[in-house]
Parts: structure tokens; C-alpha cells; sequence
């Protein structure tokens, strides 16, 4: 990715604050906004559960129909966070592994990362913290207790 706004969301509180955020942040300097979101990697469980007895009775998931299922979990959330016409372009992805190593790889060359954090007694959790520490791009960390951002109009 080359300029815009990369915001990681997991459809919490903090999140949807996070995509608000990066919103506001994208209006404000006329830019657009990529919307990521990571899933577990399916086959990591299954291969697991395959490995005990009977195991290999168990249906394989299908690829591309869980990530088409977290595609359409991800639309339906960004859509109920900023309505059908969010102020800015909006773009989403869905993409299987651990969300910093994600969040990180999605926002080399962001002008910025967005991510929430939720409370943990005033400490970062590991996503808002591995990708402060870890992305190539500012960081800015939303809290769930944060005030919602200013609206934008369009």
C-alpha cells in the first residue's frame, strides 16, 4: 500500500472508535482509508483437530469461502460504523494470520495506522502495542473510552 490510512479493526467498541477515527483523520487530509481486518488462519485449527483420533473424518473448510465469509462479516461491520456513503473511499481486507503481523504488512506505506485498544488497566494490549512498536508508519491507538471523533461531514 502507498499513502492512505490502514485501520485494523476486530468489531469492538475500540475498533468501530478507530475506524471513526481514521475517518475524520482521512477527510481532514482528503485521503482514503483501508479497513483490515485478520482472521485465524483455518487450517492451523483444523490440522490440529486432524491430528487426533478420527480426525481425519472431519470436513476440511474451504478456503475461499472463509475468507469470503470474513469479507462479508467485514462489509457489514464498516457499513453499520459509517453507513452506506462514508465521507471518503473506502476499501476493505480481509487477510488470514496474526493481526500484527497483518497490520503491519498492510500498512507498509500508509501516511498512517489506526488501531483501538480496549482496556487493560491503562496498558496497551498486544495488537495496539506490537503494532506501535513494529509498523513502519505513525501509529495512532484509539482507546474504547475515548470520546467519539468530531463527525465529518462530507
Amino acid at each position: 500500500m502507498t499513502g492512505g490510512i490502514v485501520c485494523g479493526v476486530n468489531g469492538s467498541t475500540s475498533s468501530r472508535r478507530a475506524l471513526l477515527e481514521a475517518v475524520r483523520r482521512a477527510s481532514a487530509s482528503e485521503d482514503r482509508v483501508t479497513v483490515v481486518t485478520a482472521y485465524d488462519a483455518v487450517g492451523y485449527f483444523w490440522g490440529a483437530l486432524a491430528s487426533l483420533p478420527g480426525g481425519d473424518l472431519l470436513p476440511v473448510p474451504d478456503p475461499c469461502g472463509v475468507r469470503a465469509a470474513e469479507q462479508a462479516t467485514l462489509r457489514a461491520f464498516v457499513g453499520e460504523v459509517l453507513g452506506d456513503r462514508p465521507p471518503v473511499p473506502i476499501a476493505i481486507r480481509a487477510l488470514p494470520g496474526r493481526p500484527v503481523d497483518v497490520l503491519v504488512r498492510e500498512s507498509a506505506g500508509a501516511a498512517q495506522l489506526v488501531v483501538g485498544h480496549g482496556t487493560r488497566r491503562g496498558r496497551l494490549t498486544s495488537v495496539a502495542a506490537g503494532c506501535a512498536r513494529r509498523a513502519r508508519c505513525p501509529v495512532a491507538v484509539v482507546g474504547a473510552d475515548a470520546p467519539d471523533p468530531e463527525p465529518v461531514v462530507p
